[in-house]
Formats: structure tokens, C-alpha cells, sequence
């Protein structure tokens, strides 16, 4: 789910809804046969980000927080159906904010698409996506300004490993995007994940 205002967006039975944050009535936003994943609210709340699984495929799309027709943002062919242990291809995670590109987890680059992703921008408008520097990453989310990202280069979301301390306990960082310099902000035996920078705090599932 994401919120935005007295607004909270949410996915049931495979699409997307909305409803008022104190509760009542939910509305719901999408309604295609395939499945509408991982809706997140443009910074103005005037339009929805999701993972949309149309026409056999996973890519992302933005509709009006209203209802209407969704637009396709990306077309590079997702791969999948994966297991479920690997989620999704083209996972949305948030947007600049700015609002004018929506941010997004992809398999199409990084180790060959085999086991690691990265995480790249497209905006809202049109045009082809454009990958962050960072070679490798999972999660991540913008910093107020849009000139840092927190991430964690490994991406297990979907694993259900309780107190793991391998290879693959992820850490986050935090990565300028002027500077291209990497900064390790948490780390420990186990498990940092979800960030999300809210203000001038970073905030994260250990």
C-alpha cells in the first residue's frame, strides 16, 4: 500500500483500490483480468504507478487516481512468470520527487538478468527508461531532494529466510547520484531492507 494526504492506495483480488485513510468506502481504481501490483501515488496524489500483468506480461503503468484508462510506461519484455520466491519483474517502487519519472526494480541488465536487478527511472510522459548508476540494487527510494538514493544492492523481497547471516543478508546504502560515491549506512549479521526516506530520516525493516 502507499498513502498520500487523507488517501491510502492499495492492491485486493489483483487490483488496485483506493480508499479514505480513516476507512469507509474503497473504490476500486483498475479492473483488467491481470493481476495490478505495487500502486504507489505520484507526489501531487493525481496519478498511480503500478505493476500491471497485461497481455501475459509484467510492465509499468500510471492511471489517474480518479479511474481512467492506464498508460504503459515501459515495453522491454519482463521476464517470468518467475518463481515465487523472485517476485516480480518491472516492480514499481515510487517516483522522483519531482513526480515526472516513476522508479521501478527490472531483471533486463544487471548479472545478465539471472539473479540480481537494478533499478531504473521512466517518466511519466514517455520515453525509454533510464537505469541509476548503481549496478545492482534492490529496493530503493529518492531522498527529498533527488540527489541521493538509499538501496540495497541485493534484492531478496520475496524470500521467506528468517535469521539468515549469509551471502545474500542484504545492507543499505546510501548512493549520490552528483558524486557517484557509496555510503553504507546499515549494516549487521542479518537483514537491512525497505528503506524509505521520509524527511531527513531513513526508515528500514532489520
Amino acid at each position: 500500500p502507499d498513502i498520500h494526504g487523507d488517501q491510502v492506495v492499495f492492491c485486493y483480488g489483483g487490483d488496485v483500490w483506493r480508499a479514505p485513510v480513516e476507512g469507509g468506502m474503497a473504490i476500486r481504481v483498475t479492473a483488467h483480468p491481470g493481476q495490478e501490483l505495487f500502486p504507489k501515488f505520484s507526489p501531487d496524489g493525481k496519478q498511480i504507478a503500478f505493476t500491471g500483468q497485461y497481455d501475459g506480461d509484467e510492465q509499468v503503468y500510471v492511471v489517474p487516481t480518479t479511474g481512467g484508462i492506464p498508460k504503459q510506461l515501459t515495453y522491454y519484455p519482463a521476464q517470468g512468470p518467475l518463481a515465487p520466491r523472485w517476485g516480480y519483474d518491472h516492480q514499481v517502487y515510487g517516483g522522483t520527487p519531482d513526480g515526472s519519472a516513476v522508479l521501478f526494480r527490472s531483471l533486463r541488465d544487471a548479472d545478465g538478468g539471472r539473479t540480481l536487478t537494478a533499478l531504473y527511472t521512466v517518466k511519466t510522459a514517455g520515453g525509454l527508461p533510464v537505469p541509476l548508476p548503481m549496478p545492482t540494487s534492490g529496493a530503493g527510494d529518492f531522498s527529498p531532494d533527488g540527489k541521493k538514493v538509499v538501496y540495497s544492492p541485493l534484492f531478496r523481497d520475496f524470500r521467506t529466510w528468517k535469521r539468515y547471516e549469509g551471502g545474500w543478508a542484504q545492507d543499505l546504502y546510501i548512493f549520490d547520484l552528483k558524486k557517484h560515491k557509496v555510503r553504507n549506512i546499515a549494516t549487521s549479521k542479518r537483514t537491512e531492507r525497505d528503506p524509505m526516506w521520509i524527511g531527513g530520516a531513513v526508515y528500514f525493516v532489520s
